[in-house]
Parts: C-alpha cells; sequence; structure tokens
C-alpha cells in the first residue's frame, strides 16, 4: 500500500533531492542559530564549544568506582556537536511494530476496584519502528518503514501519520483478516506509565515482503521488536546488501528466541533491565560485548554506550517528565542520527572506539529528554529542540574509557 507524501526526502527523483537540498539549507540555518555570533572559533574558524571531557583525574567507571583501565587524555574536550556541511544523508529501513496509540494521563492510578479521573486523552501514530523513522526524518534523514497494519480505520490513521511527516510507508503490509494493533497507554503524575495492547495485525509482515531493491538501497536497517525469525532474515538480507544494522528488542528481549537477530546486529539498544536479561539468558554480555556496540538507557540516569575498547557515558539532560512513552524509541533516532552521518563512525562497519561516540550519546540523550515532555510516544524533534535541550558544554559530563 503506498502513502507517500509528495513532500518528503527522497533521492530518486529531482523534485526529492531539491526538497532535501532545501532541508540541509534549513538544517544549515539552525546551526547558525545554535553557535550564535559570539561563540569563540577553532583553528579553522568554526565556531565551538566550551568544556572537557573526562581526563585522567575524572571517574573511568560508570558506577563510580575505581577501573583498572585510564581514561584516555586524548579524549576530544571538544566534539563537534554539529553537522557539517554535505554530511551524508543516510537512509534507513525501520522494520516492526507499527500502532495507533491512545494516551490517557490521569492523575493516579486507581486501587483495585477504584476508579480515576482522566485529566487528558490523545490519540496518535505509535509503535516503535514507526516512532523511530519519523524521528530520523525529524533529524534529517530518509526513513522506510516496514510493519503491517490492519485494514481498518486505525490503520489508515497510522499510514497518514507516516505519510505526512515524510517516512516512505510504501513497504507497509495490511493485514485485512486482522485489526491494527492498538496501545493504550495510561500515564500517572509523575510521568510513569503501564500499558495495555492487543497484538492485531502487528507481526503480520515477513522478511520476503520487502522489497529487495529497497532494503538493497538502505544505509542501515534498525530492528524493533517482532517475530524472532523476521528479525533474523531481515538482519541477514541487510548484512548481503552492505547495510548496517541495529537491533532494539524491548521488553520481551527475556521471552523470544532473539540469538541470531542479535548476532547479526552491529548495535543494540537495550535499558539497564534488558542489558541484565541479556546477560543472563544469552552468550551476548551487554555490559562487556567483545563483538558489537550496545547502548545502554538508564533512565533518569542518562546512558553507557559499551563498546569491545570501552565505553563512554553520560549522566543525561535534568527535564520534568510528563511521560515517558517513546523516549527510548526518540534515543535511538537520535543515536543513529549522529552516527550514521559520520564515514568514520560507519564507514567500514560500526567503529569499536568510544570515543567515536561522544556525539551520538549526548544527541540520544537529548532526544530521549525531549520525548519525557511530549503527551505521547510520536515525539517532534529537530536539531534545534536537541540544541536546547543540551544547553552550554554538555560534553563536561562525559566519562569516557578506553581500554587497552
Amino acid at each position: 500500500m503506498s502513502g507517500r507524501d509528495d513532500a518528503a526526502p527522497d533521492g530518486d527523483g529531482e523534485e526529492g533531492v531539491d526538497d532535501w537540498d532545501e532541508t540541509v539549507a534549513e538544517w544549515d540555518r539552525e546551526l547558525d542559530e545554535w553557535e550564535g555570533d559570539d561563540a569563540p572559533a577553532g583553528d579553522d574558524g568554526a565556531a565551538t564549544t566550551d568544556g572537557a571531557a573526562a581526563t585522567d583525574d575524572s571517574p573511568a567507571d560508570v558506577d563510580g568506582g575505581e577501573s583498572d583501565d585510564a581514561v584516555d587524555p586524548a579524549v576530544d574536550a571538544d566534539p563537534d556537536l554539529s553537522p557539517e556541511d554535505g554530511a551524508r544523508v543516510p537512509k534507513v529501513v525501520s522494520a516492526g511494530h507499527i500502532n495507533w496509540d491512545v494516551t490517557i494521563h490521569v492523575d493516579s492510578l486507581p486501587e483495585p476496584d477504584g476508579e480515576t479521573r482522566i485529566e487528558r486523552l490523545e490519540q496518535s501514530g505509535g509503535g516503535s519502528a514507526a516512532n523511530v523513522a519519523v524521528g530520523l526524518v525529524d533529524l534529517g534523514g530518509q526513513s522506510v518503514v516496514y510493519g503491517s497494519v490492519g485494514g481498518d480505520e486505525s490503520g489508515a490513521l497510522a499510514l497518514r501519520e507516516l505519510s505526512k511527516a515524510g517516512v516512505d510507508p510504501g513497504q507497509v503490509l495490511v493485514d485485512a483478516a486482522e485489526p491494527t494493533s492498538v496501545k493504550y497507554v495510561i500515564v500517572d503524575g509523575g510521568g510513569e506509565l503501564l500499558m495495555l495492547a492487543n497484538d492485531g495485525a502487528n507481526e503480520s509482515f515477513s522478511a520476503a515482503g520487502l522489497d529487495r531493491d529497497t532494503l538493497a538501497a538502505a544505509d542501515h536497517l534498525h530492528l524493533t521488536g517482532q517475530q524472532p525469525e523476521t528479525a533474523a532474515a531481515l538482519a541477514t538480507a541487510a548484512a548481503e546488501a552492505g547495510a548496517t544494522r541495529s537491533f532494539d528488542p524491548g521488553r520481551r528481549v527475556a521471552d523470544r528466541e532473539f540469538d541470531a537477530a542479535l548476532a547479526a546486529s552491529d548495535v543494540l539498544f537495550v535499558n539497564d533491565r534488558e542489558a541484565d536479561a541479556l546477560d543472563a539468558g544469552t552468550d551476548v554480555d551487554p555490559w562487556e560485548p567483545d563483538d558489537r556496540v550496545v547502548a545502554i538507557k538508564l533512565g533518569d540516569e542518562g546512558a553507557t554506550v559499551r563498546t569491545p575498547h570501552g565505553s563512554v557515558s553520560h549522566p543525561g539532560f535534568d527535564v520534568d517528565p510528563v511521560d515517558t512513552t517513546g523516549a527510548g524509541d526518540a534515543f535511538a533516532a537520535g543515536f543513529l542520527a549522529a552516527a550514521l552521518r559520520e564515514p568514520e563512525i560507519t564507514g567500514d562497519g560500526f567503529s569499536h572506539d568510544p570515543r567515536d561516540y561522544q556525539v551520538p550519546i549526548l544527541v540520544a540523550n537529548a532526544c530521549g529528554a525531549v520525548a519525557t515532555e511530549s503527551v505521547t510516544a510520536r515525539t517532534d524533534l529537530s536539531w534545534e529542540r536537541v540544541r536546547e535541550t543540551m544547553g552550554e558544554s554538555p560534553e563536561t559530563d562525559l566519562l569516557i574509557e578506553v581500554r587497552a
């Protein structure tokens, strides 16, 4: 089913190229506003930010303890937080769940057999694959979303929202025999949430349904929760096509046989509970990986990126959360948007040098923080909002440990 918006960025036609050139020009104007006329200039005349990353006197262990591994004194004290002119425009296929979300805000959750007043009710598109796809477009990328919806009004609404956001939904399977997955998200006054959902058509799609030319044209495949065999087949096909792969398996990681998809992924996105579940139930140790990059979300304590050669961590940014739904998806979108534009990070698979992830972890944490200030899982990201959230010298809190 095709629902592509004519204004969506697309590198296949002259009109899409013109649209993208205009987007890049707008991006450059935003960056000029961020840096300001009074910012100090570096050796090449470019504006730089103040502040320093971790040094030999900084704690090298993310838990605040001692470490036998020294922090590299050559860590970039002034990482470039801004995309450069002519930076590559990543094209990403995001595969997994596409939902219609109903978000209900209450002051507090009722006791059993109790009742509470609905303070606010919002409906919007959702689903991890769809959320990441939209976030990447917001941050200047090109996205194709692959998944499935039902042949009902909720499915039509979900596809219409994706197209309007600039995501290509032309590969989405419409399963007329099943309803679209609708997720009810209940958020209390402190921003904490619980979810109710039906599976519906969420996992009707299979790897065979994705057009191979679409995958071959992509720079990257991002996988979210789905049938394990589908994830494994998509990851294998992407590897054969020369695309890098990332996987955010979600809260069901301990209940599903994702071993093949995990093994085929260059980058994993998990929270701390999911990381512990992987460590306990699989051969993957997210805290000390030996063959991949793992971005571990630590809630209000920020995040850490673990590689075989060390780690980089950041405590996050102070915000007053309204709704934490979709914060992990925004984190993944920010990380990929920053990493995929840099050939030195992803030119030959994802780099294992932790110093390369200074900017991605900052952008990812900022995007996650922005998401908690929205009342639905679908967050409006922009580089301007990222920079506003970062404030001055966000790199001063980076802790970078490089192992010999």
